[in-house]
C-alpha cells in the first residue's frame, strides 16, 4: 500500500506537466497522412476494483485458503486502480492532441468534450481519474445520472427489455451449455485442484463437491440482466477474484495459497470467465441489441452530436452486449487474460479521408496489458497500451482498415431499432 500511495503522489505532481503536449499541437496522423481524426467516442470499462461480493463470508465456502482482504468497500475502484486509469487518461490525451482533437482551445472552453459515467462508484472514479489524466488543466467536468449509487441509469442497464416469447426460444436454442460444461471440465478441474476445493466448506459440510458438475440455465427475464447460472458462474465469480488479487499485487498467500503459479495456470482457469463472456450473446445477436438498445442509442446520440470528444465509462456487461449487437467478429487480445480486459476501452473512431472528403470509421479495443497492470506502468505515446482492430461483420473494411462511416451508421441505426422491435407488445 505504501508503494501505490508514493507512486499516487508522484503522479498528482506530474499530472500538470500533461498539458505540455498540447503547445505543439502536432496534428500529424502518424497511420496515413492522407486521413484525420473527425471525431472519436471512447467507451471504457471500469478499472481495478475489489471484488463484487457484499457478504465477506460469500467467498469462503469455496476454499479452505484464506482470501484476499481489501482496504476499499466491495466492487469499488482501489488506489492502484485510479492510478492506472489516470495513466490510460494521460496517454488518450496525449494521443487526441496528437490527432489534432484536442487543442489548447478546446481544453480551456471545454467546449466539444464529453464525459459521463454510470452512477456506480467503481465507473464515477474511472471516470474522474480518466479525465484527471486526459484533460489535466481543461474545463472538463465528468457528468453521471442520480446521486453514486443510488439510481440505476437506464443508459448502461443492459438487461432483457420485455423480449418477446419468440426471441427468448430462438436465443436459449442457439446456446448449448452441456457442450460448454464439457469443453471447460479440465478448467474446472484446475481451478478445484487451485482451490482445494474438496476440502472446501461446500464440499465437506453440503457434499457438493464438483466445482464443474452444474450444467445450469440460460436466463433471460424481462428487466433483468441475460446471464449464465451453474458452474460457469460460480467459476467465473471465483476466478474474477483471484486474478483481481493478482493485479492489485496482494501476497501468494490470499491467491489460493500460492498455488497459481505460472501465466498458463492464470489462462486456463481465466478460460472460464472467457467463456462466459463469450457464450452470453453468442449467436444471439438479436437478444444483444434488445438488451443493449437504450445504450446504442445514447452512442448514436453522441456521436451524431458537435461533441469531437465523448467519454463513456460503465461495465464488461456493457461491452460483451455492444460487441455483439453491433455483429463483432470474434477476436483475441494478444498480452490479455481477459477478452473483457479490466479498464479496457473501445475506441469508436471516425476518420475523414482528405483526398475525397468521405469519412471511415474504426473500432479498436485499447487496453492495458498484463505486465502494465502488474507494474503499474505509466503510458505514453512513446509506451502506449495494447491495440487490436476490431471487425464489424456489416461493415466491410478497405485496404487501410477503415469502413465506410456512413455504413457503419447503418448498422448502428439497424441495432437500435432492432432491439426496440423486439420487445414484446
Amino acid at each position: 500500500m505504501k508503494k501505490i500511495t508514493l507512486k499516487l503522489t508522484a503522479l498528482l505532481f506530474g499530472l500538470s506537466l500533461t498539458n505540455s503536449v498540447f503547445a505543439t499541437e502536432n496534428r500529424q496522423n502518424t497511420q496515413n497522412a492522407d486521413y484525420e481524426l473527425e471525431k472519436v467516442l471512447i467507451f471504457s470499462r471500469h478499472g481495478l476494483r475489489s471484488p463484487v461480493e457484499k457478504d465477506p463470508q460469500e467467498m469462503a465456502k469455496y476454499s479452505p485458503y484464506a482470501w484476499a482482504k481489501w482496504d476499499v468497500p466491495s466492487g469499488y475502484l482501489t488506489a492502484k486502480g485510479t492510478i492506472l486509469e489516470t495513466y490510460f487518461g494521460q496517454y488518450l490525451g496525449q494521443w487526441l492532441a496528437d490527432k489534432g482533437l484536442l487543442t489548447t482551445d478546446r481544453c480551456a472552453s471545454g467546449e466539444g468534450i464529453f464525459t459521463y459515467a454510470n452512477g456506480v462508484q467503481r465507473t464515477i472514479a474511472t471516470g474522474q481519474a480518466i479525465v484527471a489524466g486526459a484533460f489535466a488543466g481543461c474545463n472538463v467536468q465528468l457528468q453521471h445520472h442520480g446521486k453514486i449509487g443510488s439510481e440505476k441509469d437506464p443508459v448502461f442497464n443492459t438487461q432483457a427489455h420485455n423480449p418477446s416469447q419468440a426471441l427468448i426460444e430462438s436465443a436459449k436454442n442457439n446456446v448449448d451449455l452441456t457442450a460448454l460444461q464439457q469443453k471447460l471440465a479440465p478448467n474446472y478441474a484446475l481451478l478445484s485442484e487451485i482451490i482445494d476445493y474438496k476440502n472446501s466448506p461446500n464440499c465437506l459440510q453440503k457434499g457438493e463437491c464438483d466445482l464443474g458438475g452444474k450444467v445450469g440455465e440460460y436466463s433471460i427475464k424481462d428487466g433483468k440482466s441475460v446471464k449464465i447460472t451453474g458452474s460457469i458462474s460460480t467459476g467465473k465469480k471465483i476466478v474474477s477474484a483471484l486474478l483481481l488479487a493478482h493485479y492489485v499485487g496482494k501476497p501468494d498467500s490470499e491467491i489460493a495459497n500460492g498455488r497459481v503459479d505460472s501465466q498458463e495456470k492464470w489462462r486456463a482457469i481465466n478460460e472460464i470467465k472467457n467463456e462466459y463472456y463469450r457464450t452470453l450473446f453468442k449467436n444471439n445477436e438479436a437478444l444483444a441489441q434488445n438488451a443493449s438498445y437504450p445504450l446504442l442509442a445514447f452512442i448514436q446520440q453522441q456521436l451524431n452530436s458537435e461533441n469531437k470528444i465523448n467519454l463513456l465509462v460503465g461495465h464488461d456487461s456493457n461491452i460483451v452486449a455492444l460487441l455483439a449487437a453491433l455483429g463483432v467478429e470474434p477476436y483475441e487480445l494478444n498480452d490479455s487474460l481477459e477478452n473483457i480486459p479490466i479498464g479496457g476501452k473501445l475506441l469508436f473512431e471516425v476518420w475523414k479521408h482528405k483526398p475525397s472528403g468521405k469519412l471511415k470509421f474504426k473500432l479498436d479495443y485499447v487496453y492495458q496489458s498484463i505486465e502494465q497492470l502488474i507494474n503499474i506502468t505509466p503510458l505514453s505515446l512513446a509506451t502506449p497500451p495494447n491495440q487490436t482492430a476490431l471487425t464489424l461483420k456489416g461493415c466491410e473494411k478497405d485496404e487501410k482498415g477503415f469502413c465506410d462511416y456512413e455504413r457503419f451508421q447503418e448498422v448502428l441505426s439497424e441495432s437500435v431499432k432492432n432491439g426496440k422491435r423486439l420487445e414484446s407488445k
